[in-house]
């Protein structure tokens, strides 16, 4: 992957943890690693592997994050026209 599409890729992750926070109440332990890189999606001057770390912790992040959002029991899941037929 070359480092433009590493920018972008890394700028829409961002964009999905803000959508995260917004739509729950996280604890920054999921993104502690990303944090801890220090690496926006803004930051051109640093190096690829840089931003492919980043990447990495923050896709870590977001899939545990959502694989606890799936694991709710409490919320019955439905269809789109609001059937429970395939509730659990």
């Amino acid at each position: 992957m070359r480092k433009r599409e590493t920018l972008y890729l890394h700028a829409l992750f961002v964009l999905v943890r803000r959508e995260f926070e917004d739509e729950r109440d996280l604890a920054a332990a999921p993104f502690d690693e990303y944090d801890e890189t220090a690496v926006d999606p803004t930051a051109v001057h640093r190096p690829k592997d840089a931003h492919e770390r980043a990447l990495f912790a923050l896709s870590t992040g977001l899939s545990a994050t959502a694989a606890s959002a799936t694991d709710d029991t409490e919320r019955p899941r439905s269809d789109a026209a609001g059937s429970d037929q395939y509730a659990r």
